[in-house]
């Protein structure tokens, strides 16, 4: 009786571990038991894209910028050669400004005495005004007297002697008033002349300070030097050339397209394609070169480069190979080639279908940049997984997380 009551306790305690490590090992408790695998995904789209030909193109110097003298002098230079990449507002030389301060001082003094001179025809003319307000009393006091002994030598109170008098004493009047207008009429003309020739002084003034801060010749923008005189304590003319510098901005990249590719290359207007080291570049179409050889039946084509300059690139003449559209644009599905995992029978792609994670296999076609034209397996819309897809199996629940 004591072996049967205690037997199937003691099967339960042997037989425990092993139940444990069934359930463990199981499927279900082991995808119970850690977190989702975290993905990133991308939306399958619909992309418009044109049959397309590699072709040779040059890198094109379109412009430089020459550092030139603004005054005449000698011309002392850093220590900067050809080929020297330099930044905005470095200074390239130094020209000799002595002449030029010594101007500046004389117009200063030439300046001051032109002030002075302003204020003291504007003291003159305010003693005119005086004067001639005197005069006018003066001339009214007199042709009053006047007007009174003509009625009193009508009557033949007064002899006509006495009325001379008052005549002469009223025209010398007028001739005094008329006398101080004109000094005021000369000394308002010489103060406005005087008062331009002020002015004028202070506009040299201006071109001398401003001759003065150009003796400093100093890089206009960022960029390398292609050329700088080898004349260093040399007297240079004005405008005459130091330096010529080329921004990053300077180039252009030139292509002589097939007259046949022109229509499809106006439609699409920008491309992309590599520098002689590989590295990746975009352009848009600036300007069609009114030229055509007729050996090749090609015209030579000017694009704006909107990447950034590589090293590579940033020479006259360098090499580049460029993408030309070759065909009339198409839609087509794409991917990031991110999502792409390649497999023996071909390559396949992670779907998400309610936080689920489905094996499909597709087929793909032409690269895009970083993206890859799908055939046929995937449809618009749908979301792929582009990161963490390594080690994912059909199936699996997974947490999307943002790129």
């Amino acid at each position: 009786m004591i072996r049967n009551r205690f037997c199937p306790l003691i099967c339960a305690i042997l037989l425990s571990p092993l139940l444990l490590f069934f359930v463990l090992a199981s499927p279900v408790a082991a995808q119970y038991s850690q977190s989702a695998p975290k993905v990133e995904v991308a939306e399958v789209i619909s992309d418009i894209i044109a049959a397309q030909n590699m072709m040779e193109g040059r890198i094109i110097a379109s412009q430089d910028l020459a550092i030139v003298t603004a005054i005449d002098g000698v011309v002392e230079l850093a220590s900067w050669r050809d080929g020297d990449f330099v930044d905005k507002g470095e200074l390239i030389a130094q020209q000799d400004t002595t002449k030029t301060q010594i101007k500046h001082d004389q117009l200063i003094l030439e300046q001051t005495e032109a002030k002075q001179l302003v204020t003291q025809i504007e003291t003159s003319l305010n003693f005119e005004i005086d004067l001639l307000a005197l005069a006018k009393e003066q001339t009214v006091l007199q042709q009053a007297r006047f007007e009174r002994l003509t009625e009193l030598a009508t009557e033949n109170i007064v002899p006509k002697d006495r009325l001379d008098e008052a005549l002469r004493a009223y025209l010398q009047a007028r001739q005094a008033e008329v006398t101080f207008q004109k000094n005021i009429a000369k000394l308002e003309s010489d103060l406005i002349k005087t008062q331009i020739k002020s002015q004028l002084i202070a506009i040299e003034i201006a071109d001398t300070k401003s001759d003065i801060a150009s003796g400093r010749l100093i890089a206009p923008v960022a960029g390398q030097l292609v050329s700088v005189t080898s004349l260093d304590n040399q007297y240079f003319r004005k405008g005459e050339m130091v330096a010529q510098i080329r921004a990053s901005s300077g180039y252009e990249i030139e292509v002589d397209i097939p007259i046949s590719m022109l229509e499809f290359l106006r439609i699409g207007k920008s491309i992309t394609g590599f520098d002689a080291t590989g590295r990746e570049l975009a352009a848009v179409i600036r300007s069609e070169i009114p030229a055509e050889n007729q050996k090749t039946n090609t015209r030579p084509v000017r694009f704006t480069i909107t990447s950034a300059m590589t090293p590579a690139m940033m020479a006259d003449q360098a090499r580049v190979r460029v993408n030309i559209p070759a065909s009339d644009q198409q839609a087509v599905v794409t991917i990031p080639s991110d999502a792409i995992i390649p497999d023996t029978d071909g390559v396949y792609v992670f779907v998400i279908e309610d936080d689920k994670v489905l094996r499909r296999n597709i087929a793909i076609g032409a690269t895009i940049a970083d993206r890859i034209v799908i055939k046929t397996g995937l449809t618009i819309g749908e979301q792929i997984v582009t990161k963490g897809n390594e080690g994912l199996r059909d199936g699996m629940v997974v947490e999307i997380v943002k790129p």
